[in-house]
């Protein structure tokens, strides 16, 4: 018998969508029946998933599948714990990966494209995102300096279906609608709903920024999307203005829907803070540029950031490199608020909770809510 602490039952919180699965099991259980267990409560629940085959588990960045005969105490060792966090990486059927027609692209990234396409069973058009596995591979490669195979992708198979999971339980009419995903051998494809410009577009055609009233407008539609993130303990931390999509409506009070997109950096807190580095530089909070632990607050750093791009037309701390951009954060402080109007005191002040420099200090997502701005 090993010399390894055990406990007398172990739970397993498997994190899905559209709710957790939680499996309590006793000491000696081997993990190919565990893992038997929550493929039980998958048929259970109704959901979607393929079978034993296409399913990695990852618990502490160890990958078990339904192959491993381990019991939990001869494979966890030293690291056993009476609580598991477990992330699912489904890889979906293919069958029907090629039931869409990309008519233009949109746009590129370091190892994406968005095109516009069709779709079989819409009327509309849609957004196609295509990650490719060979630029990551390629990148992977250009870091260690050595050839790369399948299993290198885990990493990025696993935010993938985090990306996949948060969109789905974020689903409003103000966060961007996903219609399907698929895991191909040359891609990771998301199928999405299709819009018009992105907040960023809009500034740059507008003179001067936005209004007052039109922030909060914008605001009002966001946080519709907010509110599902905070009820879902997740942390999209890549809050920026190319990331809150437009769709041009008739509506004249209106003029567009606003909707909240990629939550590719996005992640879940689960009792603990955030330690990895993720989002886009002058957006993050001092305490990420800090390279410190981290909460869902980092969000209301960025959104301030957000409002005060869209109300002033340029980004208050600017710089390039981590230290530089906290630098000026710390240079500056709230002397960027003189360039609000005093006529706009209400969202001057809403800016001032919302860019406390430190975490502790900043206005909660509940108060933000709250604040007189939104009356």
């Amino acid at each position: 018998m090993s010399s390894t602490f055990s406990f007398p039952f172990y739970n397993f919180i498997f994190k899905g969508y559209p709710d957790d699965i939680i499996i309590t099991v006793k000491q000696g259980t081997k993990l190919n029946e565990l893992i038997k267990l929550y493929f039980e409560q998958i048929q259970k629940s109704n959901l979607l998933i393929n079978n034993f085959e296409n399913v990695y588990f990852l618990i502490d960045a160890k990958i078990i599948t339904y192959q491993n005969k381990e019991t939990i105490e001869e494979f966890f060792k030293n690291n056993i714990s009476s609580t598991f966090l477990v992330e699912v990486i489904n890889i979906k059927n293919q069958s029907n990966a090629g039931n869409y027609k990309i008519i233009r692209k949109l746009k590129e990234t370091i190892f994406s494209k968005i095109f516009v396409g069709e779709v079989n069973y819409l009327d509309e058009n849609v957004a196609i995102k295509e990650i490719s596995k060979k630029l990551i591979k390629e990148d992977i490669k250009s870091v260690k300096m050595e050839e790369v195979d399948d299993e290198s992708l885990l990493p990025y198979v696993e935010k993938f279906n985090k990306e996949v999971n948060f969109m789905q339980k974020c689903q409003c009419e103000n966060s961007v609608k996903i219609y399907d995903y698929y895991d191909t051998k040359e891609n990771f494809i998301i199928i999405m709903e299709l819009c018009d410009d992105n907040l960023n577009e809009v500034l740059c055609k507008k003179k001067p920024g936005f209004s007052s009233d039109e922030i909060k407008n914008i605001l009002f539609q966001l946080n519709n999307a907010f509110k599902l993130m905070n009820k879902n303990k997740i942390a999209h931390r890549d809050l920026k203005l190319n990331n809150m999509l437009v769709k041009y409506t008739n509506n004249e009070k209106t003029k567009y829907k606003v909707l909240l997109c990629d939550y590719g950096e996005s992640n879940q807190l689960l009792g603990q803070n955030f330690i990895t580095h993720a989002g886009t530089k002058c957006y993050m909070a001092p305490e990420i540029l800090q390279g410190q632990p981290f909460t869902d607050k980092c969000d209301l750093w960025s959104l301030g950031i957000n409002i005060y791009q869209m109300y002033v037309k340029e980004i208050p701390y600017k710089g390039v490199m981590d230290k530089e951009i906290y630098d000026n954060i710390i240079k500056l402080g709230k002397t960027v608020l003189d360039k609000i109007n005093e006529k706009d005191s209400k969202l001057k002040d809403l800016l001032s909770k919302l860019l406390e420099i430190k975490e502790g200090d900043r206005i909660s997502w509940e108060d933000y809510y709250k604040h007189p701005f939104f009356n």
